[in-house]
């Protein structure tokens, strides 16, 4: 079974779960959305130059210094790799600065390439890394994009309106934007190279 670990970043965009699943770690303003939402985070990391509420009583805080090289969310990210969570989902990591969106996307590479599975979970989206696998989505009332997350990936694309197989995208064109489940499943292979999925969600 995967240790989780919920993390909860500090983007504007993001509606949280009742009860995040797992270890609960706040990166830096991450901290504000947990209280703000009625949830006591399990550690608080970063160097909250951002965050307005002070944690509370018992929880653990992990300080860094404002000058560093790693986001808060790669300090969160490690934090709960070191508590030996196979299992990340970042919260609260859309919108905003779109530099911070760049980075919480660059980040879920480098988690995969630490062998953690991570998703990206806003109120609406699921964004996650696919590289040499395949993965099944149940249908959903939405959109499922796949872009080639290096210069290109080759994927092939299953009970879907649009369906490719072995295609190789590249990432000077958005081929696999829009797409939509029309079967019970969806399945998305990416034979080479890696791929990032984005599952949009629609009322």
């Amino acid at each position: 079974m995967p240790k989780i670990c919920s993390i909860i970043c500090g983007a504007p965009d993001g509606v949280l779960p009742e009860k995040p699943e797992g270890l609960i770690i706040c990166a830096d303003k991450g901290l504000d959305h947990a209280l703000s939402a009625g949830i006591t985070p399990d550690i608080a990391v970063g160097d909250f130059d951002s965050a307005e509420s002070a944690p509370p009583p018992g929880v653990r805080v992990i300080r860094a210094e404002p000058e560093k090289d790693d986001t808060d969310t790669i300090l969160a990210c490690e934090t709960a790799i070191e508590q030996g969570c196979d299992e990340i989902r970042l919260y609260c990591a859309l919108g905003g600065r779109t530099d911070h969106t760049i980075a919480n996307i660059q980040t879920l590479e480098l988690l995969r390439k630490r062998e953690v599975n991570a998703v990206i979970i806003s109120e609406c989206e699921r964004i996650y890394l696919v590289h040499e696998r395949e993965v099944e989505v149940p249908r959903f009332h939405g959109y499922v994009s796949v872009f080639s997350y290096g210069e290109t990936c080759m994927v092939s694309q299953y009970g879907m309106k649009y369906g490719v197989v072995r295609y190789r995208f590249d990432n000077a064109y958005p081929l696999g934007v829009s797409n939509e489940i029309t079967e019970e499943t969806g399945r998305i292979i990416v034979h080479g190279g890696t791929a990032l999925v984005v599952e949009h969600h629609e009322e």
